[in-house]
């Protein structure tokens, strides 16, 4: 066939929709946010073409009580390359591996690497002979270059780059505490110390109640590391009254050996999450390989160094390379294979990362990208290619190298069907399909499908509206800007050297909306995310905050996103601002119980209103019964979770809708209990939108749910699971809810592209929002690559001229007008101002 047919589709807010998509073009999925795009796309087209393949090769049938839709035919294999984060990459998984590059490179060192001679530390010659003892010298084989190879890992931080240290400032998480409240903060890891330590002043002339941070140092010294001597300590327990001779330990030592000794995964997990902190591995100095690896070269770099250049400088160094250092014809055919990979990856815009970046510290933009390039390097026809927001995070200069990928993709003979809101992959589209017209209930339907004439004649579409000039991103008239004038007070960050940037220093005007532009690797994120917030967190609550994001982020183990982080810089300014909150695009969680309602903390709420009906009072039931996570509620066969994982050989897992709860998550007995007509499974299964209408009353509930619904998230349902919100998603659920605390003003928030998977017509909600934060008296930073959001700013600071090595510098910085007549500025060419 020559066209995917569609009949039926009525998953999620799909209304049963028919449609027919060809073959071997170009398709574009469109429509605001939540509207029913990825539905279409990704859960039915997807999933269906999984299924049917999975089928192919022996697997059951997937266990539906009906299928999403009446009919699909012409399906061919069908991949999709999406940016949701379920994929929970293994740490140890890098951009070097993930592509072959680093397998490429390790090859080339085992053909070509000069060795040494272990005895004279010289080069071997052509015969692996030393010229000096005579020593004969084995060639190493590939394994030898790898760090997750027992023979190539460096054995200190096994292969990881970095050790993990106990760190005096995680022990003490706030200097205000005294060593009580410090102990007893440790909570399963070293608060057993409480009766030593509240008994420290019988020996130490001080006063327990003391704050940290003015104590002596000697004080300080022996609740850390020990008294180096034996204490008399009073005692009394079951098996002992009387003095306890014996020596305090100190809380670091204590907790090193709860980490070596205890058999608890838990406490050994709660050390690490809570109390270590990282550190450029000093043995292998952060390049992952032992010794032996490193001390082959190629002209004069050993394996880990090329790893650890960006592409650009990787490519550099490479065609330097002559034929004194490649002498094979097999190590040619290698460096002419590594260098077309790299170029690749400069075409995907991805020219400013290194070889040994860990895979789970991407963002969901350029995992996309790196997995459109290793499927381009695989020269398949006749598929079906599915990419959600291919255009995310890319500057308008990088787009095009990306379009011509996507058109070589479909010149291959496959079919490329993108879920997008970019103009510019709008206009390239060889067929548009537009769903909608609104958003959850209001969507779902067939707007429009056609040519990109055609959509701008079609009154209800919000698309064709938004290319006709009809709806227009938000506009800022010059008189309406914020100015900078002798009553404007800045943040500074001086010297900053963190990653690519080049020793810079830059002003920052508060109150006001500032946005950090720059194509990809520029170095915005470098500074802000990576210099800026580390630098001026711990001027702020510093304590509870770490204590927060350690709640936060508690499923993760100590290895989850991490990766090298050594930022430099002095900044000045910090008592300008009250508060400091950054709102990131990191997931909010990576397991499937954690959801948006329990994130935004009105899942217990709903609960208790629940266990407050008739039913569940007369059942007595408590709120715990209709908890998920709870064995007096949830389905014993899921444990909650509603699915089931079919665990593949191949790909990482393949879930299935449970048989015994059938997706509901809970017992049958407590789906009886109802609060206005709604099970909690249906509760969880709504959007915020329909949950809105159903709590208005509870206005610890309604306030928090309308926040979330004026940023375009009202189509989110509240039992979402975390791993498949995007980045974006979940960046605006954290900014709803620390919009839904009460709010000071004189804050400044940090945002990192607060617009992305939003459609124009959403981003008008949410630079709406975030412009008002500004009236109220706060600060708003941005990094943003949209020219239309920074048109809209007031203040922009663009890094450049280009990404990795080649950035790293301020090349603008003024208000959008001066920043349009900029010569230097690569943005200036996109900017629209009126």
């Amino acid at each position: 066939m020559d066209e995917i047919k569609v009949v039926g589709a009525r998953i999620h807010n799909l209304k049963n929709i028919n449609v027919n998509i060809p073959k071997g073009k170009m398709i574009l999925i469109t429509g605001v946010s939540g509207s029913g795009k990825s539905s279409l796309a990704f859960d039915i087209i997807f999933d269906e073409g999984m299924n049917r393949y999975l089928q192919s090769i022996g697997f059951p049938p997937k266990f539906e009580d009906e299928k999403p839709f009446d009919l699909i035919e012409g399906l061919s294999p069908t991949i999709a390359v999406e940016q949701r984060t379920t994929r929970v990459f293994n740490p140890r998984s890098t951009v070097g591996t993930k592509t072959g590059i680093y397998g490429l490179l390790r090859m080339l060192y085992a053909t070509e690497g000069i060795l040494i001679c272990p005895i004279c530390k010289e080069p071997v010659n052509n015969n692996l002979e030393c010229d000096l003892c005579g020593m004969v010298v084995e060639r190493k084989q590939i394994k030898h270059f790898s760090f997750n190879e027992p023979s190539g890992m460096c054995l200190s931080c096994k292969g990881r780059g970095y050790t993990m240290h106990i760190t005096e400032d995680l022990i003490v998480q706030d200097n205000n505490r005294n060593l009580i409240q410090i102990t007893k903060a440790g909570s399963a890891v070293f608060a057993d110390q409480i009766r030593f330590v509240e008994q420290l002043p019988r020996f130490y002339d001080f006063d327990i109640k003391t704050p940290y941070k003015d104590l002596p140092d000697n004080i300080k010294q022996v609740f850390l590391y020990g008294s180096g001597k034996k204490l008399p300590f009073e005692w009394d327990s079951k098996t002992f009254t009387g003095i306890l001779e014996r020596v305090f330990e100190g809380i670091i030592p204590h907790v090193k050996r709860a980490l070596a000794e205890s058999k608890s995964a838990y406490r050994r997990h709660k050390i690490h999450e809570n109390f270590m902190s990282m550190k450029k591995c000093e043995e292998c100095d952060g390049y992952r390989i032992n010794e032996q690896a490193r001390e082959v070269k190629i002209a004069g770099k050993h394996v880990g160094e090329l790893a650890m250049m960006t592409m650009d400088e990787l490519i550099v160094f490479l065609e330097s390379i002559s034929e004194e250092h490649v002498r094979s014809p097999q190590g040619e055919s290698m460096l002419d294979s590594l260098l077309e990979g790299l170029k690749r990856m400069i075409n995907v815009g991805l020219s400013y990362l290194h070889l040994n970046r860990s895979l789970p510290t991407l963002s969901g933009g350029e995992l996309q990208r790196l997995s459109l390039m290793t499927h381009l390097d695989a020269g398949l026809d006749s598929l079906i290619y599915i990419l959600d927001e291919p255009s995310m995070s890319l500057h308008e200069k990088e787009k095009e190298s990306l379009i011509d990928i996507l058109k070589e993709l479909k010149d291959l003979g496959n079919t490329v069907i993108i879920v997008e809101h970019d103009k510019r992959f709008i206009d390239i589209a060889d067929e548009i399909i537009d769903i909608g017209p609104g958003a959850g209930v209001n969507g779902g339907e067939i707007v429009y499908q056609g040519s990109i004439d055609g959509i701008i004649e079609v009154e209800n579409s919000y698309t064709g509206q938004f290319l006709a000039g009809n709806i227009k991103l938000p506009e800022k008239p010059i008189e309406e800007r914020k100015i900078i004038n002798t009553n404007t007070k800045f943040l500074t960050i001086r010297n900053v050297k963190t990653n690519n940037l080049k020793d810079i220093s830059v002003k920052i005007p508060l109150g006001m909306m500032v946005g950090i532009a720059g194509v990809s690797g520029s170095g915005k994120s470098s500074l802000i995310l990576d210099t800026l917030v580390p630098l001026i967190k711990p001027f702020f609550k510093r304590g509870a905050e770490i204590k927060q994001m350690k709640k936060e982020n508690n499923n993760e183990n100590e290895e989850n996103d991490k990766d090298l982080l050594e930022y430099s810089g002095i900044i000045e300014g910090w008592e300008n601002v009250d508060e400091v909150i950054v709102v990131n695009q990191k997931p909010i969680s990576r397991v499937r119980t954690s959801t948006p309602c329990s994130f935004i903390g009105i899942w217990e709420k709903i609960r208790n209103i629940f266990a407050k009906t008739p039913e569940a009072k007369r059942r007595k039931y408590k709120a715990g019964h209709f908890s998920y996570n709870s064995d007096n509620g949830r389905c014993p066969v899921c444990r909650g979770n509603g699915v089931q994982d079919l665990q593949i050989s191949f790909l990482s897992s393949f879930t299935i809708p449970c048989k015994e709860c059938k997706g509901m998550r809970y017992k049958p007995e407590i789906l009886e209990v109802k609060y206005k007509e709604k099970t909690i499974s249906e509760v969880l299964d709504m959007t915020v939108s329909e949950a809105l209408e159903l709590f208005r009353s509870q206005t610890n509930i309604s306030n928090i749910l309308k926040i979330l619904d004026s940023i375009g998230m009202g189509y989110i349902t509240l039992g979402q699971p975390a791993p498949t919100l995007s980045g974006g998603e979940a960046q605006r659920i954290k900014l709803a809810k620390e919009l839904g605390k009460a709010r000071k003003g004189n804050s400044l928030y940090i945002l990192d592209e607060p617009t992305v998977g939003l459609s124009f017509y959403d981003a008008v909600k949410l630079m709406e929002l975030l412009e008002q934060l500004v009236k109220e008296g706060n600060s708003v930073i941005i990094i943003e690559h949209d020219p239309q959001i920074l048109a809209y700013t007031d203040y922009i600071i663009e890094l450049g001229p280009e990404g990795g090595p080649k950035g790293g510098k301020v090349i603008a910085k003024g208000n959008p007008e001066e920043i349009k007549k900029s010569k230097e500025s690569i943005t200036a060419a996109y900017l629209s101002i009126s």
